[in-house]
């Protein structure tokens, strides 16, 4: 028997016959019902019916929402007969059957939410169906001895074998990465979801919570919402606003402080989500600017605020939430490694690409989920980070303010009325979002900056110009942009460097003193008189340029040539003296090796260290920043520079 799509009939139960001990059926009685038997339902049913995939939305109508669960059918009905649509408690039911996993059931309840039950209690059911007992009286009646209905009650155990089969039929499910909660998101064709808590608006339409295109969208507090119309004219007005403080770079901070904000209130639908770093001393407006983020993002339900947080902390309230993180006073950690600092940045980190976050837990079953939130921060310092982290930092200078400064205007309603406005005209342009992003992109990597630069202020400039104009940018403007950002962005990228470049400046800063006596000079003097550099020292103690490399060859370092030809030899093997210099670092114990590999032009050769023998990477002077200037005579500066530094980034030796 072939089953067509949607023909249920294949799991009526067969006509039930009297049971007799001694009656055994016969071989072709056995074989005569094999033949008749049903097919399984193949892959027609499960297309017809969304079992297949049954994350995505069926046809059933639930009280959360249209689409809310698939239309999958089974066996029992009710209290146990035929008719149960397979992957639904019953037909229509208003709680939502998603899955199993492990010892877990999940469902949408009767308000949308999402749940795990691990024990169908009496209770837990009663609190799923939202206290509707008769509802579930009529569906499961509980029976007193004398065969009458018990009035107000329900069959807890045929309830719970209802739900357990239902979830069981909707196969193993678990919310990493299925789960969406209130902020926006993208489908599968790139079009924007806005999850507002309660309603879902899904192609400019407000649903009801629950499964679309694959994903849960459980109901959750409301947060704010876009306004119902679109003007370029709020944006503007927060521009303005913004111009108001007194930034170190007043030409572009103000506009990429109003992207950052656009960023914020779209986070989850983006590929990228810059994190932000305002910095300055006190009395120059972080906290007013903090209060301006709050309202901007309708309050408190639209923004994670707090001076004082732990990561743990962050995660557990941002959810499956995409919503946006302004941490105010996150000032360094005396230990940056073990400090809660640390451990909310490296989250920051993951929520800008939308890793994945793994954690054990006491109970060995662990923790795995997603951040896609944009992070904000502020301080007076900010930590030291390495280059990963300070690679994806926008980082945004205060000045003081002087005293006859306007101060900024901080109504509530007005500002709330303001990012309501913004957030609908992010949300009303997105189709133009794409090839706005890669205009903007393309025009930043025209001058040279591409990769986590391209990332950051691309994404930055093209949310604000989208929210400020609804055409595309023609190029003179992004081109001028591109011009202007291009002096910040070179200086900043000799900043940020890289973690090979970090190994080098930690290694030619160490002091050495192979005597343990007597003055001590750093590693990059005892390789500049080993080559012969201008302005080297002549002798250290019984060490002159002629000999220098015995002693450094006690350290796992050497000198090949000399002056502006010469080269730095640095072995692999992690000898005792290397051990020390670089003793907890991250590049301890032989890790300076892979970051020496890095250096550009960094050649691997046999060596010998002290008579010990060892490969190594032989790296050009010319590929060390700041190894080649020297003080001149008169105390300028040598003409000997590497092209990669910027004029007025000296390193005096």
């Amino acid at each position: 028997m072939t089953t067509e799509p949607g023909d249920m009939s294949w799991l009526e139960e067969p006509a039930r016959t009297t049971y007799r001990p001694d009656a055994r059926p016969s071989e072709a009685d056995l074989r005569a019902g094999l033949a008749e038997a049903p097919e399984a339902p193949g892959r027609a049913f499960e297309e017809s019916t969304g079992h297949g995939e049954h994350r995505d939305a069926g046809k059933s109508q639930g009280a959360a929402g249209e689409d809310r669960g698939s239309s999958a059918a089974g066996d029992g009905a009710g209290g146990g007969g035929s008719g149960r649509p397979r992957g639904e408690i019953w037909e229509d039911c208003p709680v939502v059957p998603l899955g199993v996993h492990g010892d877990l059931s999940y469902y949408l309840d009767t308000k949308g939410q999402l749940r795990s039950v691990d024990n169908h209690s009496l209770d837990k059911i009663r609190h799923i169906f939202g206290g509707r007992i008769g509802l579930l009286s009529a569906k499961y009646p509980s029976y007193y001895k004398n065969g009458d209905p018990k009035p107000g009650a329900f069959d807890q155990a045929k309830a719970a074998t209802a739900m357990v089969a239902a979830s069981t039929e909707r196969g193993v499910w678990s919310p990493v990465g299925k789960v969406r909660g209130a902020g926006a998101w993208l489908d599968e064709d790139g079009r924007l979801i806005f999850h507002a808590g309660d309603e879902v608006m899904i192609e400019g339409r407000w649903r009801s919570p629950g499964v679309y295109g694959g994903h849960v969208y459980p109901a959750s507090d409301p947060v704010p919402r876009p306004a119902k119309e679109i003007s370029a004219e709020a944006a503007a007005e927060i521009l303005t606003t913004l111009e108001s403080w007194n930034w170190a770079r007043p030409d572009i901070d103000p506009m990429l402080t109003l992207g950052v904000i656009c960023a914020q209130q779209i986070g989850g639908a983006l590929d990228w989500r810059p994190v932000t770093w305002v910095t300055g001393d006190q009395a120059t407006g972080k906290s007013t600017l903090q209060r301006l983020l709050r309202y901007l993002h309708g309050g408190s339900s639209g923004l994670l605020q707090a001076s004082d947080a732990t990561e743990a902390g962050i995660r557990s309230v941002i959810g499956y939430s995409s919503m946006p993180v302004a941490l105010d006073e996150l000032e360094p950690d005396d230990d940056p490694k073990k400090g809660k600092a640390g451990a909310i940045i490296r989250l920051a980190r993951i929520a800008a690409s939308g890793d994945q976050i793994l954690r054990g837990s006491t109970d060995q079953k662990g923790y795995q989920g997603n951040a896609y939130s944009c992070f904000l921060f502020s301080s007076i310092l900010v930590p030291p980070l390495p280059p990963q982290d300070r690679s994806r930092l926008i980082l945004l200078d205060l000045n003081r303010l002087s005293p006859d400064a306007p101060k900024p205007k901080d109504d509530p309603r007005r500002l709330k009325a303001l990012g309501a406005t913004l957030r609908a005209s992010i949300i009303g342009r997105w189709d133009s979002w794409a090839e706005r992003l890669d205009l903007w992109r393309g025009s930043l990597a025209a001058q040279g900056h591409g990769g986590r630069q391209a990332d950051n202020y691309g994404t930055v400039l093209a949310l604000a110009d989208m929210a400020l104009h609804e055409a595309l940018p023609p190029d003179e403007l992004m081109s001028s942009w591109a011009r202007k950002l291009d002096v910040h962005l070179s200086a900043e990228s000799v900043d940020v460097g890289s973690n090979a470049e970090d190994m080098l400046v930690h290694l030619l800063s160490q002091p050495l003193d192979v005597w343990r006596r007597g003055q001590k000079l750093n590693v990059a003097s005892w390789i500049a008189m080993a080559a012969k550099l201008p302005r080297a020292p002549e002798a250290i103690e019984a060490a002159t340029a002629e000999n220098a490399n015995t002693y450094l060859a006690q350290f796992g370092l050497r000198v090949k040539g000399r002056d502006v030809n010469a080269e730095l030899c640095i072995a692999n093997k992690p000898l005792a003296g290397l051990r020390s210099l670089f003793e907890g670092t991250p590049w301890a114990e032989g890790v300076w090796s892979q970051a020496a590999r890095r250096v550009t032009d960094a050649k691997s050769a046999n060596m010998t260290f002290a008579r010990v023998p060892s490969r190594g990477y032989a790296i050009p002077f010319t590929s060390i920043p700041g190894l080649l200037n020297a003080m001149d005579e008169t105390g300028g500066v040598s003409q000997r520079r590497e092209a990669s530094v910027p004029p007025d980034m000296e390193d005096f030796v």
